[in-house]
């Protein structure tokens, strides 16, 4: 007797996609807030719904490219409407995209838009999956986007998840041609609709089939943007019409006001949504598959012709049956009385065997039951990380808050600790009742494997190729994130039946404003070393001071620090021998590096650090992300820093710089020699700004800082009486449009992907491109991701345009560089996207970026 649940932290959304992989099973859905308790149960509304979601088995998997693509609202409607098991399947995690909270980008950015993604299933019920397909930025093209993922992984691993969730119908939220307005968009409706034939299919991607069957999904749809006012074409297939907007009594709210609460977890991406009441009519279009069975559309359904009850699995009326006695005997304020027929339930299950769908609900009703009797499981660590061969202090608590009768038969602890209670020092607790009311609390510690793995994200735990991760275990690509470093078993028995629950290892602190938090624990390298810098400009072969900092979180460690260096650079001295005291006692290392001599000018470079302790060579950095609405997480990347190898001259020293969203463009700039004062609103309006040679507002600063919109006169006076003021890119929206610059331009959505686009000088002799760098073709070398983005379209004539570019098959822009005189001093807007160059490393960003520093120096 048995079987093994998994407890759902509401905070930590994790649990969500928290699948016993190979059987199909799936987590209970949590609750919404980032911070709620590990031990949090449904309430009355919630087991309500819960109960009949025991009795409900259909599946609806939605396919689409990135984080925040998903339709919320059509996801709520069928996972707490219908009762459905839900899936999002996201091709990508979002890192190549823009950043509206943080100046966290690249592979930060997509583990943020993970948590983002589980967060917003923690409100809407559904599970979250990802394939290895990296967010290389706006594509322009299917045809690019499979070439740059990799079109046969890619479509294997949706073949691979269609396998395992098994869904009975298949909905895409992008058409599969060019209406999708971006590669990502497009390509990720053709795999899907390719990968409905190929799950089918025993010869395609026969090496999962030693794990799993192919699978047949009834159907697969397009969920259309919005309805056409001209008339249909009659040779397309009819559209199937289902409105979202019923209002759920239990929940006390519609299907759409749920989903906005969803689909606001996009905090990164700006994406804040209204609630929305009233009817909310989406509508289908068939792309393969059966059609709907019904002859009248009002009574079509997009499950049409699918068993979506135990009756589709044999022997599963007798289960059916029972659950259907514990919704009638269900009293919302005493839940507890219906364990008995919940065990009977669980027995009647087990003897159907381990058939994915019995596996399924065998783990929601293990849930129900959880909360059916009050239960509080937790399992917390006395500090947020831990080290490998370390020891943890764990303390563990068990509540039974109502008048079932409980017993805990056995604690299961990592790696073979044991349970002392803390109230008689019993060494382990087993085959103990747990009175109502009365806590049981005892503590262990656990020692930790030398050879476990730090809690780095899997899917970044190897170098990717440029469109693609690598993950080495299949079973992982199911999950949307780490399983959780350790974790707690309790064996219970609840009216005779015998139910395991994992619970993991979290950390809880008190924060003073936001009140009891908890995280991961986190398994932690021994040591973390980061450059002082992200990126280091090395002009000429002057030698350079370079500083890393070097921090232990647990006790003191000694042992060599090193660089290592691109070929023909040095450092002095070569190694360091160096003491951290402890967690709290850093210590700083100095080296001298000389570059080389030979012209690396257009190459990217990059330079590590390591320290020997221990008898191991540690060379990871860490970089923790906190943002209120997710988890408190720690990323352990290579320690590393960029190299930049140009000569690059300036002209002025002081810049005041308009932070926006966030960027490292101000760090850049002191690698030019500049002093960067970051500057606020008040400073913007109360301080002379003729005490800067140029000031330079940074991305989205117009979107994110409402009121410098109304100082734009007083940044005109600056610029009239002689200064530079550089602007960078802006999104379309909540902006002074045509009043962005002194005289009018629009921000378009014009931009340029290709990185490696060719880059036409208008105006080969434009001061901007001759002083105080002359720019030419090789500073256009080893970019990254784009050319830039949201260029300016149309432009006053007033304006100069000495940058000509454009992807592959398009015409020329020259939006992405504006330049006008106004009185004595250069205004300049520019789509180039800095932010991304800058911190790469790129030599030739560096030097043009110098160039609109300088404003004209004519």
């Amino acid at each position: 007797m048995g079987g093994c649940a998994i407890v759902r932290s509401s905070h930590l959304a994790s649990f969500l996609t928290a699948a016993l992989l190979l059987t199909g099973r799936a987590a209970a859905p949590p609750a919404a807030h980032a911070d709620s308790s590990p031990g949090d149960v449904l309430n009355a509304a919630e087991l309500q719904l819960a109960l009949e979601k025991l009795r409900v088995l259909g599946s609806v998997l939605y396919v689409a490219a990135h984080p925040d693509d998903e339709n919320t609202s059509l996801i709520t409607y069928l996972s707490k409407g219908r009762l459905l098991r839900v899936g999002y399947l996201s091709m990508t995690r979002g890192s190549g995209g823009q950043n509206l909270i943080g100046s966290e980008t690249g592979d930060a950015l997509g583990v943020i838009r993970t948590q983002e993604l589980l967060a917003a299933r923690g409100v809407d019920g559904a599970e979250q999956y990802f394939t290895r397909a990296v967010d290389f930025g706006y594509s322009k093209t299917a045809d690019e986007t499979m070439a740059t993922w990799g079109r046969d992984k890619i479509l294997s691993d949706v073949v691979w998840v269609i396998r395992n969730f098994r869904p009975d119908v298949i909905v895409t939220r992008f058409p599969t041609d060019t209406r999708g307005g971006h590669g990502h968009h497009e390509a990720s409706a053709i795999l899907a609709k390719e990968a409905f034939a190929a799950a089918a299919d025993p010869k395609r991607f026969p090496e999962q089939l030693r794990t799993v069957k192919p699978w047949q999904t009834k159907r697969i749809y397009w969920n259309v943007f919005r309805l056409d006012p001209a008339p249909r074409d009659p040779m397309l297939p009819p559209l199937l019409t289902v409105d979202l907007g019923e209002y759920n009594p239990l929940l006390g709210q519609s299907y759409p006001e749920i989903s906005a609460a969803s689909r606001s977890m996009h905090k990164s991406q700006g994406f804040g949504a209204a609630e929305r009441r009233g009817p909310v009519p989406n509508y289908f279009e068939l792309l393969g598959g059966e059609p709907a069975s019904s002859e009248t559309p009002a009574t079509q359904d997009l499950l049409d012709g699918v068993s979506t009850g135990w009756s589709r699995i044999p022997g599963g009326e007798k289960v059916d049956t029972i659950l259907e006695e514990a919704e009638r005997a269900f009293e919302p304020t005493a839940s507890y009385r219906i364990l008995p027929i919940l065990t009977r339930a669980r027995a009647a299950m087990r003897s159907l065997g381990d058939a994915p769908w019995v596996a399924l609900k065998r783990q929601e009703l293990d849930e129900v039951i959880r909360s059916c009797a009050g239960l509080w499981l937790e399992a917390i660590a006395q500090q947020p990380f831990a080290l490998p061969g370390g020891r943890v202090q764990v303390s563990i608590q068990l509540l039974n808050r109502s008048e079932a009768a409980v017993t805990v038969a056995a604690i299961e602890m990592p790696y073979g600790a044991t349970v002392r209670s803390v109230v008689d020092s019993t060494v382990t607790i087993r085959n103990r009742p747990l009175p109502p009311h009365t806590p049981l609390e005892g503590v262990a510690t656990v020692t930790l494997p030398a050879q476990i793995d730090i809690t780095h994200p899997f899917w970044l735990r190897s170098r990717s190729s440029e469109g693609a991760n690598e993950v080495a275990t299949p079973a992982l690509l199911l999950r949307a994130e780490n399983p959780p470093a350790l974790t707690v078993r309790f064996d219970l028995e609840i009216a005779g039946e015998r139910i395991e629950y994992e619970v993991p290892i979290l950390y809880r602190w008190t924060d003073r404003v936001a009140g009891e938090r908890y995280r991961y624990l986190e398994i932690s390298p021994p040591l973390a070393l980061r450059f002082e810098q992200g990126a280091y400009l090395f002009a000429g072969v002057s030698p350079r001071e370079v500083r890393v900092v070097v921090e232990s979180p647990g006790g003191a460690v000694t042992g060599p620090v090193r660089l290592d260096l691109p070929r023909g650079f040095r450092a002095t001295p070569a190694e360091t021998t160096v003491t951290v005291s402890g967690p709290d006692a850093p210590a700083m290392v100095h080296f001298w590096v000389w570059p080389s001599a030979g012209d690396q000018s257009s190459a990217l470079l990059a330079m590590t650090v390591s320290m020997s302790a221990g008898g191991s060579r540690q060379t990871r950095s860490r970089t923790v992300i906190d943002h209120p609405h997710i988890p408190v997480m720690s990323l352990f990347p290579l320690a590393e820093a960029r190299i930049v190898r140009a000569d690059v001259n300036r002209v002025g020293s002081r810049v005041g710089y308009v932070m926006g969203s966030g960027d490292d463009v101000p760090a850049a700039l002191e690698q030019m020699g500049y002093q960067v004062k970051l500057l606020s609103d008040n400073d913007i309006e109360s301080t002379p700004l003729a005490a800067y040679d140029a000031i330079v507002v940074g991305i989205r600063a117009y979107n994110t800082r409402p009121r410098l919109r109304t100082m734009q006169d007083h940044l005109f006076d600056y610029v009239w009486n002689g200064g530079t003021l550089v602007v960078q890119y802006n999104t379309v929206e909540e902006i002074l449009q045509d009043k962005l610059g002194p005289y009018p331009f629009k921000i378009s959505r014009d931009r340029v992907t290709v990185e490696g686009s060719p880059v036409r000088f208008t105006s080969p002799d434009h001061p901007l491109l001759g002083a105080p760098n002359r720019i030419g073709p090789a500073d256009f070398e080893g970019w990254v991701q784009e050319r830039g983005l949201y260029f300016a379209n149309p432009w006053d004539p007033k304006y100069e345009t000495p940058l000509s570019m454009n992807d592959p098959g398009e015409p020329p822009t020259g939006g992405s560089l504006l330049v006008a005189r106004h009185g004595k001093g250069t205004y300049i807007y520019t789509g180039i996207s800095w932010f991304r160059q800058l911190p790469a490393g790129v030599p030739g960003a560096y030097r043009l970026f110098a160039n609109l520093v300088a404003g004209r120096s004519e």
